[in-house]
């Protein structure tokens, strides 16, 4: 097992910063416009914990369900995680709006509004249940008749594809000093990231993310990273609720990772097959990647890395292609066993792997497909691993930290 030889990015202590939501009536779409507006809600992933992680190296395998707390009991040291808030907002009668402040650390938090809400009690054998929601009080409730969150109008997620669609607003807090994801202030260090489609490998038209580094060159040689969504996503996740363009932008600015150009694909449109998935991006995307871009033929510069369902997609081609690629990250999922997962490849000890997952993580299991029962399965084998574990939930609190990690700690070492 190869070490963590770097201390991890200190994300336990951050800034605190009153924030102020509002909602203009006047601004929501016609339907909800004609309604009586009794009351509006605000519902987020508000949510904290405080995290047991003692280091970076644990693979016992054990989700605890932690007691989680409301914004106002936030205290220094908590870990943002998976859960939903809910707050009635107050009418602004001199602005005309609806308006809520919470005092938050530096982050990234998805969030939307509900019209004409009322709250019940929450079944209470399930209380963490994601239809659930947590009030100032700490207590779940939950609503009484199912109703669709409403997008901030003023805030819209990013959905350019016709598949890559997101269902949440994003609420940027901080600055990119505290958190990688969020956006870099000087325009020049900034990246682009455009959508292309391809033809892939059933004939159909899809579409992939190219992120290219600020300065690109297309007569130069750039590393490829491919970055792989998790079970319902899509080729826009990474981009959007990740904030990968600017966690790279962030990066290489400081120096702290070589500028790169990373591709997203859409995963889900193949039920998650994994031999087929594995095929298109060999026989469809690596091709066209290379004729229309400065991407690199050189397999020790070139990585693939998924989260969940993308995490055992990742896992899947480091069995299979480990003479293509050099770095594989999994993140929140492995594969011990099954059909097409072998670890009996001889050049699995000569790639770089970094696996692991959060500490409130369902891949945090003894399931063939939870992260201990993979890394146990690589000690078997003699395999080289870095594993990589922190605070949080399977969830985008979770996510972009391993990211960061993989892309500054482990890339092209």
């Amino acid at each position: 097992m190869a070490e963590n030889k770097k201390a991890p990015k200190d994300f336990m202590k951050k800034k605190m910063y009153d924030v102020t939501i509002t909602l203009d009536p006047q601004d929501l779409p016609e339907d909800q416009r004609k309604k009586k507006i009794k009351n509006v809600g605000l519902i987020g992933e508000f949510l904290f914990y405080r995290s047991n992680l003692k280091d970076h190296t644990d693979e016992v395998g054990m989700v605890e369900q932690d007691q989680m707390f409301p914004p106002a009991s936030y205290e220094e040291g908590m870990s943002s995680i998976a859960g939903r808030y809910y707050k009635e907002m107050s009418w602004n009668r001199s602005k005309g709006v609806y308006e809520i402040t919470l005092r938050l650390p530096a982050g990234v938090y998805a969030y939307g509004f509900v019209i004409n809400g009322e709250l019940v009690e929450a079944k209470m054998e399930n209380p963490l249940a994601m239809e659930n929601l947590m009030t100032k009080d700490g207590a779940f409730h939950s609503l009484k008749e199912e109703t669709p969150w409403i997008l901030d109008p003023k805030n819209m997620p990013y959905a350019p594809t016709k598949d890559g669609c997101q269902l949440k607003s994003e609420l940027y807090v901080g600055s990119p000093e505290e958190v990688s994801q969020l956006p870099a202030r000087d325009p020049k260090v900034k990246g682009t990231l455009t959508y292309i489609s391809y033809d892939d490998i059933l004939g159909e038209v899809r579409t992939m993310g190219v992120y290219l580094p600020a300065g690109y060159d297309r007569n130069g040689e750039y590393p490829l990273i491919l970055a792989s969504h998790g079970g319902a996503g899509n080729e826009v996740d990474w981009f959007s609720q990740g904030g990968l363009a600017n966690i790279m932008d962030n990066l290489i600015a400081g120096k702290q990772t070589e500028p790169a150009i990373v591709v997203t694909m859409n995963n889900s449109v193949y039920d998650w097959d994994f031999a087929m998935i594995d095929q298109n991006v060999i026989q469809c995307i690596l091709p066209l990647l290379r004729q229309l871009f400065a991407v690199t033929e050189d397999p020790m510069r070139m990585a693939y890395c998924g989260l969940s369902l993308g995490s055992m997609t990742a896992m899947y081609t480091y069995m299979h292609h480990p003479e293509r690629f050099q770095y594989f990250g999994c993140f929140s999922a492995g594969y011990a066993g099954g059909e097409g997962f072998t670890l009996e490849n001889p050049r699995l000890k000569d790639v770089t792997l970094m696996i692991g997952c959060a500490e409130e993580d369902i891949s945090y299991n003894e399931r063939d497909i939870g992260t201990p029962p993979t890394i146990r399965a690589l000690k078997a084998k003699g395999l080289p691993y870095i594993p990589y574990f922190v605070p949080g939930s399977h969830d985008w609190f979770c996510w972009p930290e391993m990211f960061r990690h993989f892309a500054q700690e482990i890339l092209w070492k």
